[in-house]
């Protein structure tokens, strides 16, 4: 979803790749009962340009594409139970209220400051999130250039495999994903990647341990714990990167100043 809507964020409306993601937005309930003929020719194109548009957004094929769709479906039920509250402004209030204590508490840890040592001594650092996500950590991109540390954000709807394939020991790769969806969808891909690799999350499942050699976990009253891609939505998914690079933006800065 998030690679269909930066398709169509980033296009002309006669570009052929923002038709075909419109056309899917537009039918997300019908495609699992309609052929790729039928997308080609309600797109007015080549059944060719369809296959290689889906290529591009990462399936192999339309038939794989079908089968992720009950994932997307899933994600679009998430915002609604996510909203679906009476009194909600006070549901919210008192939800972000918590976190932010929660993730407060979590900041005074000694993970948050083994995770600021290795930020300050990594040669190079690239954090990866997914494109929803994305919003936190390009604001901390900004925040971490006024002390002279250049870093790169990847996202799900620009991935570079060839830069995250040329990062070494010395080098420091971040995953940001929260509900850890997006940790799983990419898990086979990090496996061979050489840098230190880091895990920010709220998932506690044993299954990253595999993967990352440090995750830090946002919260310390949440027991979260899934191998599987859930919808659930939260306040963490929403505000909870946003506080928490605040609060790392400050430690790393303390850091940077004392070196200098």
């Amino acid at each position: 979803m998030t690679s269909l809507l930066s398709i169509l964020n980033q296009n002309n409306e006669n570009d052929t790749d923002f038709i075909i993601a419109r056309y899917f937005l537009d039918h997300l309930d019908e495609i699992k009962n309609t052929s790729i003929y039928t997308v080609a020719e309600e797109c007015f194109l080549s059944r060719s340009s369809v296959q290689r548009f889906i290529k591009n957004i990462g399936y192999e094929s339309y038939t794989q594409l079908k089968k992720g769709l009950d994932e997307v479906l899933s994600h679009e039920n998430g915002f609604v139970d996510y909203t679906d509250h009476a009194e909600y402004q006070n549901f919210i209030l008192e939800s972000i209220s918590e976190m932010l204590a929660d993730i407060k508490e979590s900041s005074c840890s000694n993970d948050f400051f083994r995770l600021a040592e290795m930020f300050t001594k990594a040669d190079h650092i690239v954090i990866l999130t997914a494109e929803d996500s994305s919003s936190a950590c390009k604001l901390f991109q900004q925040q971490i250039l006024t002390t002279g540390k250049l870093i790169r954000i990847l996202t799900s709807a620009s991935s570079n495999i060839s830069l995250l394939n040329s990062l070494k020991e010395n080098d420091l790769l971040i995953v940001c994903s929260v509900t850890g969806n997006f940790a799983l969808v990419i898990d086979k891909q990090l496996q061979d990647i050489k840098a230190r690799k880091c895990l920010i999350t709220i998932n506690k499942t044993t299954f990253f341990e595999n993967t990352y050699s440090f995750i830090y976990y946002l919260s310390r009253k949440l027991n979260v714990s899934s191998r599987n891609i859930v919808s659930s939505r939260n306040v963490y998914n929403n505000y909870g990167l946003t506080f928490f690079f605040d609060l790392f933006f400050h430690e790393c800065f303390l850091r940077y100043q004392k070196q200098n």
